[in-house]
């Protein structure tokens, strides 16, 4: 095995002994644990926080699964290239893990105001206020100064699963009348 040492080339022995005795735990560091902790899907669980503030994410839940921290980590640098778009905020919303829409103003129908937009947000649940405050947060802080957040629309979809069948009839009906004489 080849000699592994942080010393320059003018150590003294002493050091050298120095070194020789306490190098085991040196040589035995995984040299890729450093490529590890900066990919959000090799990073161990418990270092995701650390890796969210080097990349500036702009909200964290210790609550969300591990799936929505990486997903959040991945969207943070589109997120920060592209803040004050549409495109960010619909990044940022991915976090909250329902399939979310942002209608501009041009969008709309009847068309808004200038500058506002909404937010659909599509459940087959109920949404509490605890996410309704996270999505209003999360919408904030990417969308841009100017634009105004007008509604939260939450859009349940409600009803039954399944193989409907519809059927139809058509009849006919003739009214006579016949007079007498």
């Amino acid at each position: 095995m080849k000699d592994r040492s942080l010393l320059p080339a003018n150590r003294t022995p002493q050091e050298r002994a120095l070194e020789r005795a306490s190098n085991a735990p040196i040589v035995a560091l995984d040299s890729e644990m450093v490529c590890k902790v900066k990919d959000p899907r090799r990073c161990p669980q418990p270092l995701l926080p650390w890796l969210a503030w080097e990349y500036a994410v702009d909200y964290w839940d210790e609550a969300w699964s591990a799936e929505q921290k990486i997903q959040t980590i991945e969207n943070a640098a589109y997120i920060h290239r592209h803040r004050g778009t549409a495109g960010a905020v619909r990044r940022s919303l991915a976090a909250v893990g329902y399939p979310t829409r942002v209608v501009e103003w041009w969008q709309d129908k009847p068309l808004r105001q200038p500058y506002t937009f909404r937010v659909e947000v599509y459940t087959t649940g109920v949404i509490n206020k605890q996410l309704f405050e996270r999505i209003r947060a999360q919408t904030e802080r990417s969308k841009n100064l100017r634009s105004y957040l007008t509604s939260i629309d939450v859009i349940a979809e409600v009803g039954d699963t399944g193989v409907h069948f519809i059927s139809g009839a058509v009849t006919s009906h003739i009214d006579l009348t016949i007079q007498a004489g």
